[in-house]
């Protein structure tokens, strides 16, 4: 009985194993991420470089009509203009120029496009105060548009300004910098901050040009700074160093350089290290109390460790600060729930197969045996494993001959 189970459960067995192990590798196939990848026929795509933005050929309806192609700069052709390497510094990526019309009227439009959003804030903040009355800047998060009227007697409306923002993407970075939020909002003049983050553009800002000297802009050092009403005008900066040992020798660098100016000079500045931060302010008077209100000013800045990451994708960011992605994760999800699915699917029909074959052994156990009762062949040998035995020992001796002889004493 228990060879004919054995034997049962054996064809059973590997009647299924092929299939099964078939069914485990495309279920392992299909449950890869890289399954679901479709292959490009054509070269890849760079992603980093998105095409320029495509001014159309007319804004707001058919009121202001292109007189001409749009024209593409790149920040090294750019760079020849007028305080071209400030815009490097902020990281100009190109530019895209357009001519619209209206009647008599002429429009230019310019949009540099940046490297980053805060990048295209700090130029808006660079260049809004010295604007005149015919040129309008916006900020639309990487992007910074310029609209500028060719007779200096016109002003931009703002249904020009909403025509050429409604031609952009939804942006969904941040549109300011974050250092910009760390001055005091206590008695600031409204537009006043201006975000540096090069020696190119720090030596036009009054006050501050003689940072540039000593700053060293290496490793992303970032100057925050903003106009107060405090003593009758003040100018407060924020430079942020990334390291204390570089905030040390950046405020040992300005600390040795207000040492060296006269006496009545150096009264009207506070400076002061707070964390990674140098901060000074500069005063208009040297009189004690308006240097006491300078000097309560200086201590409304709060020192705030926070990382910000930027990059155009994802994986900018270093793994180990990398946010949750939720695509991945549902990701993860998906490909655990078909690899439990899969390997339910094989328990299952393993489990099967094992019940199926003992059920087959047994069946066919029973049958052979009902098979031989019928015919009357019960009683005599069989073996279970259909093998045939030549039982001759009876027919070769006989029944008084010793089968075996035995070799005793003189039997050499």
């Amino acid at each position: 009985m228990t060879d004919a189970f054995l034997k049962g459960f054996r064809r059973a067995l590997l009647g299924l194993i092929n299939p099964l192990v078939l069914l485990f590798f495309l279920a392992v196939l299909a449950s890869s991420p890289f399954a679901a990848e479709p292959v490009s026929a054509g070269p890849k795509q760079n992603d980093n470089i998105p095409p320029p933005i495509n001014l159309p050929n007319d804004l707001f309806g058919n009121e202001w009509r292109a007189r001409d192609k749009p024209r593409v700069l790149t920040a090294d052709q750019f760079a020849v203009v007028q305080n071209g390497e400030v815009f490097l510094e902020y990281g100009l990526q190109r530019v895209v120029m357009r001519t619209y019309a209206r009647g008599v009227e002429s429009m230019t439009v310019e949009v540099f496009e940046m490297r980053y959003a805060t990048g295209a804030y700090g130029l808006l903040t660079f260049n809004r105060k010295g604007l005149p009355s015919y040129r309008r800047e916006i900020q639309f998060g990487r992007y910074l548009i310029s609209l500028s009227m060719q007779n200096s007697a016109s002003v931009v409306s703002e249904e020009s300004l909403a025509a050429v923002k409604a031609v952009f993407p939804p942006q969904s970075s941040s549109n300011t910098a974050p250092l910009v939020s760390h001055l005091p909002s206590q008695d600031k003049v409204a537009n006043s901050d201006v975000y540096i983050v090069g020696k190119e553009a720090l030596k036009q800002v009054d006050g501050f040009s003689s940072f540039s000297e000593f700053v060293d802009f290496a490793g992303g050092v970032e100057i925050a700074l903003a106009d107060y009403s405090t003593a009758g005008g003040t100018r407060l900066a924020i430079v942020e160093y990334h390291t204390p040992q570089s905030a040390s020798f950046g405020y040992d660098s300005v600390y040795n350089q207000l040492h060296d100016l006269p006496e009545s000079e150096k009264a009207r500045r506070v400076l002061k290290r707070i964390g990674n931060y140098v901060v000074q302010a500069n005063s208009t008077s040297n009189s004690p109390a308006e240097i006491a209100a300078v000097r309560k000013l200086v201590d409304q800045v709060k020192y705030e460790m926070v990382v910000y990451w930027e990059g155009t994708k994802f994986t900018s960011i270093p793994i180990q600060f990398r946010p949750p992605d939720p695509a991945a994760l549902e990701e993860f999800r998906e490909t655990t729930r078909v690899l439990l699915q899969t390997f339910y699917g094989i328990g299952f029909m393993l489990l099967s197969s094992i019940v199926v074959g003992v059920f087959a052994g047994w069946v066919i156990f029973y049958w052979r045996r009902q098979r031989r009762r019928k015919l009357g062949m019960d009683d005599y040998f069989s073996d279970a494993g259909e093998t045939v035995r030549l039982n001759l020992d009876e027919y070769m001796f006989q029944p008084k001959e010793q089968p075996i002889k035995l070799l005793g004493k003189g039997d050499a």
